[in-house]
């Protein structure tokens, strides 16, 4: 009987030159669905495709809910400030616990991290459902079921999206990407949509309506609970355990300066979080000011910045041989604020639609683009707390773009606000498309590690 491997002999396994030759051979002979041969990621992504619908509901019944709160409370002109209230107290554990996070998945088994996150997030969405649906719900207790939910996604994101690279091979990467992608935004086109429908009986006791979209997100969270437990382990590969937490944050923050790349990267995807991004959060002031729609024309802009959003990633998954990524990456930004700014003029439901549409497909390609880059440019070891600072980006500084822009809204409209991030969005990636030839040119780099579990029946 063969004795069990150890932990160097994983790693000697995983990181020789057989593994390197079977990632390297046809690297550009890939599919968009090439991701799904293998099981654990299967389980994984069909988990997170029900999870995520449920997700959706919930964003669509709060943010609703958020602006019948300010018109109960008798300031229906301060609905852009909740919003960003909202996205605030999001940012803050966000921005305050995003590296350690980051550190943490790259020291321990990440599928059992993951176990945690989605289980305790299963219990905020509980408890803000019961509170919403027996008419007990306020702003404040919004903001604090918020800031709690984010401070569980600070440990559960980078995770999420470090372990993926572990469940398929490097050539399939930028399918399962995509797919990931896929499985966020498929849901953002039915989410709100059935969301709508849902809700629609219960406009006359909104507070109970958006209550039982809560309550489904909750369940839905069961799904990948469900598929975390039928996977295999995730085993730390290296030895960060070995260091302090904050040698461990350091060291990652080391390797994020001396990538001009990364570096980049990073800075785009900030600047896109910051000033432009919060559009979606905002759609809810976007329905009542500026375009006098009511909930179910608000799930129709939900489900149509979805539809983009998902061509977006199906465009992702197919974009594995393709090697200028860093080009598309900075065409993606360029065109995103353009059209944000374009967005930002329309007074009508009709025309607005196709733009959002376009707006999703846009964001999706950038993402697609970024998190390839940075996943495969990042070793095992370091992948982890590389992808903390990214998802720091988006838990921190898109809820703060929130607060900013809507309380701008609040003074000079929402429009005006948002106006100005798709302006500034524009310049910044003019000028790295411009000026930084690195990220142009980038084409991705060899990961130190390649390893996926052999596809399952």
């Amino acid at each position: 009987m063969t004795a069990p491997a150890t932990r160097d002999d994983l790693v000697e396994e995983l990181e020789g030159p057989a593994t390197d030759l079977a990632a390297d051979v046809e690297p550009g002979r890939t599919s968009a669905l090439a991701a799904l041969r293998y099981r654990d990621f299967r389980l994984f992504w069909f988990g997170l495709l029900v999870s995520n619908t449920g997700t959706w509901m919930q964003m669509f019944g709060q943010g609703y809910l958020v602006v019948l709160l300010a018109v109960r409370d008798g300031v229906p002109q301060l609905a852009p400030l909740y919003l960003g209230l909202v996205g605030l107290a999001r940012a803050v554990p966000g921005l305050a616990l995003g590296l350690f996070g980051g550190a943490l998945a790259d020291r321990t088994d990440r599928r059992r991290l993951l176990l945690v996150t989605q289980s305790a997030a299963a219990v905020t969405a509980t408890i803000l459902a019961t509170l919403a649906i027996t008419n007990q719900i306020n702003i404040v207790e919004i903001l604090l079921l918020g800031a709690l939910n984010s401070t569980i996604f600070a440990f559960d994101a980078p995770s999420r999206q470090s372990m993926v690279p572990r469940l398929v091979p490097e050539r399939d990467l930028m399918s399962a990407i995509g797919l990931n992608s896929a499985a966020f935004n498929g849901p953002q086109i039915i989410g709100p949509v059935i969301g709508g429908l849902l809700f629609a009986p219960f406009v006359g006791t909104p507070t109970f309506g958006a209550g039982l979209l809560f309550y489904v997100n909750a369940v839905s969270y069961l799904a990948v609970v469900v598929a975390l437990l039928k996977m295999g382990p995730v085993p730390v590969i290296g030895r960060s355990s070995e260091v302090s937490m904050l040698d461990s944050i350091r060291e990652g923050l080391a390797y994020i300066r001396q990538d001009v790349v990364i570096r980049w990267i990073i800075v785009l995807a900030a600047t896109t979080a910051l000033f432009a991004r919060p559009y979606i959060q905002l759609l809810p002031a976007v329905a009542h000011e500026l375009l006098h729609v009511g909930a179910v024309e608000l799930s129709w802009m939900l489900a149509a910045s979805g539809v983009g959003a998902l061509l977006g990633s199906l465009a992702t998954t197919m974009l594995g041989g393709f090697e200028r990524r860093g080009l598309v990456l900075v065409t993606a930004a360029v065109g995103f604020g353009a059209f944000l700014a374009w967005f930002t003029m329309q007074r009508t439901l009709l025309p607005s639609l196709p733009l959002l549409v376009v707006l999703g497909f846009l964001t999706m390609v950038f993402l697609g683009m970024a998190n390839g880059l940075l996943q495969t440019r990042s070793p095992d070891h370091l992948r982890g707390r590389v992808m903390s600072v990214y998802t720091m980006v988006f838990m921190g500084l898109m809820p703060l773009g929130s607060m900013v822009i809507g309380s701008i809204g609040s003074v000079a409209g929402t429009d005006r606000g948002l106006l100005a991030g798709g302006i500034i969005c524009t310049i910044v990636a003019l000028y790295a498309a411009l000026r930084i030839a690195p990220l142009r040119n980038a084409t991705g780099g060899p990961r130190p590690l390649r390893v996926a579990r052999h596809p399952g029946a």
